[in-house]
């Protein structure tokens, strides 16, 4: 080997180690890295495995609750009613023919006795001059009955004196006798015609008085269904020329209860209502008559309770749709639970009747309640101190206290 090569080769073992140190060194760092790594991905999952992990819900969470609360309990009977006048006159026409006139119109205040409405009297003129020219022919024939019969009545007399004397024959006696009977029934007879013509004379003028259409009470004209000029034929149904309401400010709701209901609405209760006209509005009303006669619709039985209420603004009109609530039982100062609470039973527990339930030191406790009246919302429960008011009563699960029984 030439000297040369010799010396090269101890000069490279150096370097040699060194390129092997920084590769073991680069080496051992990748397995630190990657093992670093490793631990780092171990904890994260087992963090998240550890926050992830279903946890037990407390026993409040699991729970709607709502509080005990004190003051008015209102029972209220719900219908649906219309507002009428308390007297309503349907005013028609008693006899047939043109209408000359219509005195009155929509909403005017009228009296009684006011005219309404007069009808064409010529043909109504010529019966009454008819029918008393009538009656002064039969009062004519009267007379000549009564004359006839005292000449009949002298002729008998002569006879009679005649035939005492002999002159006269018994044949000619009977004859004027019957003449004298047939003049009484003569008399008879025209004494009947006289009043039958009166009476037809009554008749006349009476329809000569029904010619003048008048109001008969004191009221307010709210329908009017006749123009002037148009005939009314009232031979066989009476027509309705007019509606009158006798008095605006005093009015009443005729409201339908259903049957469930009828039970509990009694005459003087106090009630309330409003129109869709005023909805912001609320009237005050009493019951003043249950009607027993029930109405079906529907195979749906409702009966009529009737409503005073008074109307001083005139803001009510008849006909107006009323949402009624009758107030059958109230009780001013009370605690009270919502109905929920009466109906709602934890799961695994018992169901029991009038019962609520609490949470008292973590624990469900079930609060027997003698209950009162419901307004539909809240109950009314004896204030015997074992609840208070603001205490809180469950009544119903939240989503999470489904969840944690297995309920859907």
């Amino acid at each position: 080997m030439p000297a040369s090569a010799a010396s090269a080769a101890p000069a490279s073992h150096p370097a040699l180690r060194e390129v092997i140190d920084h590769e073991q060194r680069a080496r051992r760092r990748r397995i630190a890295i990657r093992i670093a790594i490793a631990v780092v991905v171990c904890v994260a999952i087992g963090a998240a495995v550890y926050l992830l992990r279903p946890r037990p819900v407390p026993l409040a969470d699991r729970f709607r609750s709502d509080t005990v609360g004190r003051g008015p309990v209102l029972r209220e009977v719900s219908a649906t009613g219309r507002v009428e006048a308390r007297t309503t006159v349907q005013v028609g026409a008693q006899i047939s023919g043109r209408l000359a006139s219509v005195e009155v119109d929509f909403n005017d205040a009228v009296t009684r006795g006011q005219v309404l409405a007069r009808f064409d009297t010529e043909s109504l003129d010529a019966q009454v001059e008819q029918s008393r020219a009538s009656v002064k022919a039969a009062q004519a024939a009267l007379e000549q009955a009564k004359v006839e019969r005292t000449r009949a009545k002298r002729q008998l007399a002569r006879s009679q004196s005649l035939f005492d004397r002999g002159i006269e024959s018994a044949e000619i006696l009977e004859n004027l006798r019957s003449t004298e009977a047939t003049t009484e029934a003569a008399i008879k007879s025209a004494t009947a015609q006289l009043e039958l013509q009166r009476a037809n004379a009554r008749v006349a003028e009476t329809s000569h008085r029904y010619a003048e259409v008048t109001s008969p009470i004191d009221g307010v004209v709210i329908s009017r269904n006749v123009e002037a000029g148009q005939t009314v034929a009232a031979a066989f149904q009476t027509p309705v020329l007019f509606t009158i309401a006798e008095d605006l400010v005093a009015m009443r709701v005729v409201a339908a209860i259903d049957e469930a209901d009828m039970g509990e609405v009694e005459p003087g209760e106090r009630a309330s209502f409003t129109v869709d006209a005023f909805p912001q509005r609320t009237f005050d009303a009493v019951v003043t008559e249950v009607r027993s006669a029930a109405k079906v619709v529907q195979n749906v039985v409702t009966y009529e309770a009737v409503l005073d209420v008074e109307n001083p603004e005139r803001l009510l009109r008849p006909g107006m749709t009323a949402s009624v609530k009758v107030r059958t039982a109230a009780v001013e100062d009370t605690l009270h639970v919502p109905n929920a609470a009466l109906r709602f039973t934890p799961p695994e527990q018992q169901a029991a009747k009038h019962t609520v339930w609490v949470l008292r030191d973590d624990a469900l406790v079930g609060v027997r309640v003698i209950p009162g009246i419901s307004d539909g919302m809240n109950t009314q429960i004896d204030d015997d101190g074992a609840l208070q008011a603001d205490d809180t009563v469950l009544v119903d699960l939240t989503p999470a206290g489904r969840t944690a029984y297995g309920e859907k």
